[in-house]
């Protein structure tokens, strides 16, 4: 069976996003040990946002529709399953939701897996993975943040431990890396790398934040000697500080930062280079 891999050969990655230029360097005391990255809005400037941005908008009928037809099923067939997909996603979120767990993360191509099948589909035919990927690039498009892969090297040529802090799927590491022109695996540090689709809850959860405090108490690393970057207040900021560790609001550009109700208040930094100046202070 042909990966799943191969069907990123067939998408062209885009110039890199331009951000914010002024330069606002934020002091960071004491100077991070180690730096989580969210993804999408962070290191890559996407089209729609994470699944849980595309749940709740429960748009791109064209993504389905061209998915289906690439793979040998109909227009019909792909708006249906644009119906069973979302309608999967907050099925799962209300069954976990009863069981405590707020937000739950699914399994995106366990939901594919389902609605092939449904369509009278072969799984090893037309392979969940692939379906899935091949939807996800087309309804979401991303392209790096520039100068975010510059800043990767040259923070972990500095020592400095890296990780990512995530709403992501199966997908995400990969087309980071194609995204980045990077090897995600190189630059990450497994013990310092949570993606929400491991886990089984997703972001604001107390959860995911717990674990990575938990995880840095492990590690040997206090939690404020670990900042978290993401561009989303609510979901990155808010719940980061609240057990402990630093945070930095990314504000890279107007589409992709989200204020919440912070009103941008708060550290935060709004291109690369400031980043990598606040290492430098």
């Amino acid at each position: 069976m042909v990966s799943w891999l191969s069907i990123l050969q067939e998408f062209q990655v885009d110039e890199p996003a331009p951000t914010n230029p002024e330069g606002y360097v934020p002091a960071l005391e004491p100077k991070p040990k180690a730096i989580l990255f969210d993804v999408y809005g962070t290191l890559v400037c996407p089209r729609a946002g994470d699944l849980d941005e595309q749940a709740k908008l429960a748009s791109g009928e064209e993504s389905f529709i061209a998915t289906a037809e690439r793979f040998g099923f109909s227009e019909e067939m792909g708006l249906k399953w644009h119906k069973w997909f979302f309608q999967a996603i907050k099925a799962e979120h209300k069954e976990q939701e009863r069981k405590g767990i707020v937000p739950a993360e699914v399994l995106v191509d366990r939901i594919w897996a389902e609605m092939i099948a449904r369509a009278g589909g072969d799984p090893t035919v037309s392979p969940p993975r692939m379906l899935a990927a091949y939807r996800e690039l087309i309804a979401n498009p991303v392209r790096p943040f520039s100068g975010a892969a510059e800043a990767l090297a040259k923070l972990k040529g500095k020592g400095i431990m890296l990780g990512l802090a995530s709403n992501s799927q199966f997908y995400t590491l990969p087309i980071l890396g194609k995204v980045l022109d990077i090897k995600p695996e190189k630059f990450f540090d497994a013990e310092l790398t949570f993606l929400s689709f491991r886990l089984g809850f997703s972001k604001p959860s107390p959860y995911f934040f717990r674990l990575i405090r938990t995880r840095a108490l492990y590690l040997g690393l206090r939690p404020e000697e670990v900042l978290v970057v993401g561009n989303d207040c609510e979901n990155d900021v808010l719940p980061a500080t609240a057990h402990g560790l630093q945070a930095l609001l990314f504000w890279g550009d107007a589409q992709s930062v989200r204020l919440g109700r912070t009103a941008g208040k708060g550290p935060m930094v709004t291109n690369y280079e400031a980043l990598l100046k606040t290492f430098a202070m």
